[in-house]
């Protein structure tokens, strides 16, 4: 025949951390989504995006006129004056890019 058994104290003060803990953990959980929820609202009425209506094109452009050829500079004349050397020496490349 078996024993009818009572809970100790010890049982019961195990119980209730348990049980504490369980309710810290749901509470942090619901904390944290409200936080995101805040944060996600708060992100999207304060960062400025793209209009809704176009801009202006550039004031050269809109104002129908043309844009001034340079004056050529003939090839045996070497680098502009205030140019770094050899500016006029050749190509530049440039590797690495994407």
């Amino acid at each position: 025949m078996r024993r009818a058994t009572s809970t100790t104290q010890a049982q019961r003060t195990r119980d209730e951390g348990l049980t504490r803990g369980r309710r810290i953990t749901w509470l942090a959980g619901l904390g944290a989504a409200a936080f995101t929820a805040v944060a996600s609202l708060v992100a999207a009425t304060t960062t400025p995006g793209h209009s809704q209506t176009p801009s202006s094109p550039p004031a050269a452009v809109s104002s129908g006129g043309t844009l001034p050829n340079p004056t050529p500079q003939p090839s045996d004349a070497g680098p502009a004056q205030g140019s770094p050397p050899g500016a006029g020496s050749g190509p530049v490349v440039v590797s690495g890019g994407s």
